[in-house]
């Protein structure tokens, strides 16, 4: 259910704080707002079809058109071989392309484009991109599942990233084997965005070999031949020595 403010006659200034709302038909939650007044009765218009929302907004004689918006991801992963063993980051972006972010003004103020946000920080988010108010300071973005398509033909999910208020993510990952892996990012879209994905690749080295343990040192010519001789000559000394002593004492 949506609601809206008008006036029979409206007068100058405008009234502060008029809202469109849509509200849970079933419990009366409030799903969301915007900043909106809809003008003198004779003036009205709010037009609904195929999940689409048009109206008149008198703040800023403007016509918005309110509904789910498709998105854009990107990703990518280092272009040079990982080493194994190393961790490596993945990054990319998760923007909104609806038609609104193609006007000047949007185009002007996000050159990167306007990045997706969260169901929950939507109302303050589309006020602060389109009717100039405050960047909210609590804003929450959307979560990326990001997946990996390795070289054992294996293909599992790696875990999640939440995108930031430049629309940016990333996620550190440690490759469990080497060759190549092929890596998904997808946003499942929310109630504000539909999905989009992207797919980028990278490369792990192979571990390189262990190193050959070093040869036993081989004993030198000098160690084989000289130092055996030596302690030939001082034991033939010695014994030769020894005798020398026997004979004179028998004298």
């Amino acid at each position: 259910m949506y609601t809206f403010t008008a006036e029979h006659t409206v007068n100058t200034p405008l009234y502060k704080g008029a809202l469109v709302r849509a509200i849970n038909a079933t419990d009366g939650t409030e799903i969301w707002t915007l900043s909106n007044y809809d003008g003198s009765f004779f003036a009205i218009s709010y037009a609904m079809a195929d999940g689409y929302n048009t109206f008149f907004n008198g703040y800023d004689n403007q016509i918005y058109v309110v509904g789910k918006g498709p998105s854009a991801t990107t990703v990518s992963a280092p272009d040079v071989a990982a080493p194994f063993g190393a961790p490596i980051v993945i990054k990319g972006t998760v923007t909104d392309i609806s038609a609104g972010t193609k006007q000047n003004e949007q185009a002007a103020r996000f050159p990167a484009g306007v990045p997706a946000i969260s169901d929950e920080s939507m109302p303050d988010w589309m006020e602060y991109i389109y009717q100039q108010r405050p960047l909210p300071t609590d804003a929450v973005g959307i979560t990326v599942t990001l997946s990996v398509f390795d070289s054992n033909n294996n293909y599992r999910e790696i875990g999640t990233a939440t995108t930031d208020t430049f629309g940016f993510y990333n996620f550190e990952y440690t490759p469990e084997i080497p060759g190549k892996y092929v890596v998904y990012a997808i946003f499942e879209g929310t109630e504000g965005y539909w999905p989009s994905k992207a797919v980028t690749a990278f490369t792990v080295m192979q571990a390189e070999p262990e190193p050959p343990a070093p040869p036993a040192d081989q004993p030198s010519i000098a160690d084989q031949y000289f130092l055996p001789m030596s302690i030939g000559i001082i034991v033939a000394i010695v014994v030769v020595g020894a005798l020398v002593v026997l004979l004179l004492r028998k004298r």
